[in-house]
């Protein structure tokens, strides 16, 4: 096994350690800004019947174990639905009995029946995180670069 001996790794450390708290600071200004670009652009695509759930669409900060920033985009628990559709109910299925209809005969009795017509997907979040992506990333980009040469 060969043997490396690194010098100065010392001067290296010393200058990593001023590095990173000043990155922190730089990244989470860049994070936020980000993810709060992502929530205006997905609230201005979000349909808007009543316009209640593109009020919920918000940027927040998220609390991390391991301390590095982080942010994200929040919305009422629907998003998944009206993002991605839901699928239609099959017209005149039967779902379910109650127990005392069991006994009877299988056509008669209480039925219930699937007559929801599913909802086509309407896609806002996603695409609204396409347009700002390569913003985002090169923002984050210059901010860590900035850090990195402040502290230098």
């Amino acid at each position: 096994m060969a043997k490396v001996k690194w010098i100065g790794k010392e001067r290296a450390f010393r200058q990593l350690k001023r590095v990173v708290p000043a990155v922190e600071d730089d990244l989470k200004d860049a994070l936020e800004m980000g993810a709060v670009e992502v929530a205006d652009l997905a609230r201005l695509f979000a349909p808007k019947r009543t316009g209640k759930y593109a009020r919920t669409i918000t940027a927040k900060e998220r609390a991390t174990a391991n301390g590095l920033p982080s942010w994200g985009v929040f919305a009422s628990y629907i998003w998944r639905f009206i993002e991605f559709g839901t699928k239609s109910g099959r017209y005149l299925a039967r779902v379910g009995m109650r127990k005392s209809d069991v006994k009877q005969h299988k056509t008669l009795g209480r039925r219930s029946y699937r007559t929801h017509p599913g909802n086509p997907a309407q896609p806002h979040l996603w695409p609204a995180y396409r347009v700002v992506k390569r913003r985002m990333m090169s923002r984050i980009t210059r901010s860590i670069n900035k850090a990195i040469k402040r502290a230098g």
